[in-house]
């Protein structure tokens, strides 16, 4: 791990033993932590206001980052303006939801992944010497980050190890670190004020591809090229993977053949009104997807409103609604012949407006099978 031969930071080179650990493939992306945050309301530190930042102990930020408006053909992009502790929140709710101990690499960890572990081979930039192949950095990206896996793999099959997102790693940034490290799965000194970021991006220049190259940020900075990807320990295989390109349907519509119907909460509209946001297109996507998976299926899409007034005016935008999202479905290939519309709506807000979990149903999309 680290170098001789550059910065101070990289030095000394020295020997590294790491316990096994899965890395995810990609970085994490925008249709990713989209799920989680339609799922339990999170909002990003990039979007706090500058009273809430001071309250938590951060300086401030005259201008607030914009997360949210994302196109469906960008949603297989990594996610950017994350902070560390967005990170974390992440990990804590797809550790609940999914049972098992998902982190962040340790920097020995990223590196490892980076050089290619054992089938590595020496070269300056993860997976060979043609930096343009292997990575999105300042030179070929645009100005912009781009879908996750487009470049070449490094040996070990890892995408964007280098550029398109700067990655956190778990532990706090050292310049001297490495002159004391332990052999044995080093973490990072024990305190700091920096967390360390990995692999540089699409607007980095090309000396900031090496595999050795050290960034770090203090843990509440964000920046639309700060990204991450998971890790696991003691795992025998690659277990984390976006949403691919061409989406498939995920657990979203498990109890539709069972149950009939299912009540969906991860599409958004502009408030009063009836057209689907950027945000909700992931959720359309796997709806599209488990059509095109089971291509006899027909479904009738049943929007609810009840906070416009009246019953006349909710049942309208309901129905808008529903019908926007057959749009958004024919947009995707899904014939109109097999998609009903309808709408739902009562009088005024309902007293048990929100479900057990805290979601409100004005929100909420009924999927019922024909």
């Amino acid at each position: 791990m680290g170098s001789d031969l550059i910065a101070n930071d990289e030095k000394p080179a020295h020997k590294v033993t790491l316990s096994d650990f899965s890395i995810g493939k990609y970085e994490v992306t925008y249709a990713e932590f989209l799920r989680f945050m339609h799922a339990t309301g999170y909002v990003p530190e990039s979007e706090l206001h500058d009273s809430v930042r001071i309250k938590r102990g951060y300086p401030k930020r005259d201008l607030i980052e914009p997360f949210m408006d994302v196109k469906a053909s960008d949603s297989m992009r990594p996610v950017g303006n994350i902070n560390w502790f967005d990170t974390q929140a992440y990990i804590k709710w797809l550790n609940e939801s999914t049972g098992k101990n998902y982190r962040l690499p340790t920097e020995a960890e990223w590196e490892y992944a980076a050089i290619g572990g054992q089938k590595s081979s020496p070269t300056a930039y993860v997976g060979g010497t043609d930096l343009d192949k292997l990575a999105w950095y300042f030179d070929n990206a645009g100005n912009k980050s781009h879908t996750v896996g487009e470049k070449m793999a490094n040996e070990l099959g890892i995408y964007d190890m280098a550029g398109n997102v700067r990655e956190w790693c778990s532990g706090w940034y050292g310049e001297f670190y490495y002159a004391s490290s332990p052999e044995m799965n080093p973490q990072g000194p024990d305190v700091g004020r920096a967390r360390v970021l990995r692999g540089g991006s699409w607007v980095s220049s090309k000396d900031r591809m090496r595999l050795t190259f050290r960034n770090y940020d203090f843990p509440y900075n964000s920046h639309n090229d700060y990204g991450f990807r998971l890790a696991l320990s003691g795992e025998a295989k690659p277990v984390v993977k976006p949403i691919p390109t061409s989406v498939t349907a995920s657990g979203l519509l498990n109890d539709l053949d069972t149950k009939g119907f299912v009540d969906i909460y991860g599409i958004y509209f502009d408030i009063g009104k009836s057209k689907v946001k950027p945000e909700g297109y992931p959720v359309v996507d796997q709806i599209a997807a488990y059509l095109k998976e089971n291509s006899k299926t027909r479904i009738v899409v049943e929007g609810h409103t009840d906070n416009t007034g009246s019953a006349e005016k909710n049942m309208v935008l309901s129905e808008n609604r529903a019908k926007s999202i057959k749009a958004e479905l024919v947009k995707r290939g899904i014939a109109e012949t097999r998609l009903e519309t309808k709408g739902f709506g009562a009088s005024k807000p309902i007293g048990d407006n929100k479900t057990k979990e805290g979601r409100t149903q004005n929100r909420r999309v009924t999927i019922t099978k024909l």
